[in-house]
């Protein structure tokens, strides 16, 4: 092998380490994850009246998924579950990273996501 193509192989090696490092310590980095059930657009006047027993109704139906957020960017759909008492999410469609880039899209159901809302075990 000539000396040029060793030091073309020893810079991709070295690079490719650094590459791993840098990914290393960004995979330990924490981000917000929020699971949202749907949205409302609200006057000031509408959230002054909110009292204790208030129902606010969102746009989305119960049997729709629910978004899962991460850093505000929507990243999968699915549907609302509890674990051990707690709220979880049992994940049906991970979004494409076009979607997951805009966080106002609207995320286009996958068959498998929809047979699932619907029910049915594919």
């Amino acid at each position: 092998m000539s000396e040029s193509a060793n030091q073309a192989t020893e810079t991709k090696v070295n690079g490719n380490a650094a590459a791993v490092c840098a990914l290393e310590i960004l995979l330990d980095i924490e981000l917000p994850v929020t699971l949202r059930f749907g949205r409302k657009q609200m006057n000031l006047e509408d959230v002054l009246r909110l009292d204790t027993g208030s129902i606010v109704e969102f746009d989305r139906a119960v049997e729709d998924p629910v978004e899962v957020l991460v850093n505000d960017r929507v990243v999968a759909r699915g549907e609302a579950v509890t674990v051990h008492g707690n709220y979880g999410v049992r994940i049906l469609e991970i979004a494409s990273p076009r979607e997951g880039l805009d966080p106002t899209a609207d995320l286009r159901r996958s068959p498998i996501a929809a047979a699932a809302i619907a029910g049915e075990r594919a």
